[in-house]
């Protein structure tokens, strides 16, 4: 750790000390800066990787379609349209039926 001198002391000492003393703390100063200068990229580069990460798990490429052929957006006379696939294949005009069936799920047996 540097000794801390007081306005007193340095008053009584010697220039060429003072010159001494004032080239070290330079020095010192200028290695503390590479130092935190090193240490600023090294956390950028952390922090990159980080947002990185969270894109790779959260973000759009981890919801990404199987079967992109079935809905796509094209451009018709200046304008963006929606296109799916199944909308287009699909009778509008075709009756629902009026009841479902619906089965219960089977429940497994108890083994006892």
């Amino acid at each position: 750790m540097a000794v801390k001198y007081t306005e007193e002391q340095l008053n009584s000492v010697d220039k060429s000390f003072l010159i001494q003393l004032l080239l070290q703390q330079q020095e010192q100063l200028e290695a503390i800066t590479k130092e935190l200068h090193a240490s600023n990229e090294k956390m950028q580069l952390l922090m990159e990787q980080v947002i990185l990460g969270k894109q790779n798990r959260f973000g759009r490429s981890s919801e990404k379609m199987e079967d992109t052929s079935q809905i796509c957006f094209q451009e018709v006379d200046g304008t963006i349209v929606f296109f799916n696939e199944a909308e287009a294949v699909y009778d509008l005009n075709e009756k629902e039926p009026d009841e479902l069936e619906l089965k219960s799920p089977k429940q497994p047996k108890r083994k006892g």
